[in-house]
């Protein structure tokens, strides 16, 4: 047989400081050294609970670079189909082994940009890279991943005059938050279980009132929700996408012409998230190449083709 290739969305992200810490970013890692020492530490020292998630990582080198296969462990019975003697039953591992879920996270060598391919729909999102890169506690403080957003999204939310509606909807699955999340997490989680095919809409809007001029507690509103913004990218961003959990993310906003007079905009995180689509080939013959290795050449091969637009992204607003 020969080579088959399969359409997968490869995905931008940076990692940087959470929200707390003021500025985000800090000076580009050595990410090749970090995944080396992880690498010699034992595989259960690599393992990582959060709630119901088991998750592994796995630190593998291709032509040399460094990168990063995550697994999430399944869970409950798995299935397999024989078609030599067609029947289901169930599937049986040798050994001491688990079936598991993977994403590829590749570093890129600028910016601590990484290139994420997810292998399956219930694979490991960016938000459990973040848990687990501070759980094996790569450098001595936290670290948050964030989606690469065009610079000029970027410009616009923070030289903003007011941010007066921020819209989202929300995709909600059995495995978009953890067990034992709080707040939106345990709403959406209890929504989907209720109604699997419901999506979540919520619209946070800053009302105009009756008069002249922009009253004071309106423009402290305005302001509020900006920071809400920010906040929500920091926490919520690497599930924002045109293949993720929030496939909506909108705001409007207020700016300021060169005239001095004010313009209404909007931002697009989702089309401003710097994806593409890339087919993933993997040789179903002798020698065939594992997916990991398919997976880190086809981000690879579409981080070189945008290479200019990402070290836009990050390069820091003069």
């Amino acid at each position: 047989m020969g080579n088959t290739g399969r359409k997968k969305t490869v995905a931008f992200y940076e990692i940087v400081r959470p929200k707390e810490a003021g500025d985000p970013r800090f000076e580009h890692l050595d990410w090749p050294r970090v995944l080396r020492n992880l690498g010699r530490i034992e595989m259960r020292q690599r393992r990582y609970t959060h709630g119901a998630d088991v998750y592994v990582g796995d630190p593998i080198s291709v032509q040399g670079r460094q990168h990063l296969v995550l697994a999430r462990l399944r869970d409950g019975d798995i299935q397999q189909i024989d078609w030599e003697h067609n029947h289901i039953s169930d599937l049986r591992l040798d050994g001491n082994r688990s079936v598991v879920d993977t994403t590829i996270i590749c570093f890129l060598p600028f910016g601590n940009v990484i290139g994420v391919i997810q292998g399956s729909a219930s694979a490991p999102r960016p938000t459990a890279l973040q848990r687990w890169l501070n759980a094996m506690n790569v450098v001595n403080e936290d670290l948050a991943v964030m989606p690469l957003v065009g610079k000029k999204a970027w410009e616009k939310l923070n030289n903003a005059e007011a941010v007066n509606l921020f819209e989202m909807r929300l995709r909600p699955g059995q495995m978009m938050f953890p067990s034992d999340a709080e707040g939106l997490g345990d709403f959406s989680r209890q929504a989907h279980k209720r109604n699997p095919d419901a999506l979540i809409t919520l619209a946070m809007k800053i009302p105009k009132r009756r008069g002249f001029g922009r009253d004071t507690s309106r423009s402290r509103g305005e302001r509020r929700l900006r920071e809400d913004v920010q906040h929500f990218i920091s926490d919520f961003g690497s599930l924002v996408g045109p293949d993720g959990a929030v496939d909506r993310a909108i705001a409007h906003v207020t700016l300021s012409a060169s005239d001095g007079s004010l313009i209404e905009d909007q931002i697009n995180f989702v089309s401003d998230h710097i994806t593409a689509q890339k087919p993933v080939f993997l040789r179903r013959s002798e020698g065939q190449a594992p997916w990991y290795e398919a997976a880190v050449h086809a981000v690879l091969d579409v981080a070189a083709a945008h290479e200019a637009e990402l070290r836009d992204a990050v390069r820091p607003v003069p």
